[in-house]
């Protein structure tokens, strides 16, 4: 947060201001615009490393679950627990 907005929300309740910041560190579009009102360019990839390597490969990341079952059951007061999305 810059000195300006410290500035202007000093009246405010702090958790308001933490709710606030916290809406917009969720949402890309709102990142970019608090980007542009700082100064800073935005970023078009906003986690991972950001080398070109990574960009240009972005694209073949496989997105999918490929855990293995587990070998083992877990009990919890001697019932034993599923994992009901496997």
């Amino acid at each position: 947060m810059d000195d300006f907005t410290k500035k202007s929300v000093e009246k405010f309740d702090k958790s308001t201001v933490r709710a606030a910041e916290k809406l917009i560190d969720s949402s890309p579009e709102l990142k970019k615009i608090r980007s542009i009102k700082d100064g800073l360019k935005p970023s078009e990839i906003t986690t991972g490393v950001n080398d070109q390597q990574y960009k240009d490969n972005y694209d073949k990341i496989k997105w999918g679950k490929n855990k293995s079952k587990p070998s083992f059951k877990v009990r919890v007061n001697g019932k034993v627990i599923n994992d009901e999305e496997e």
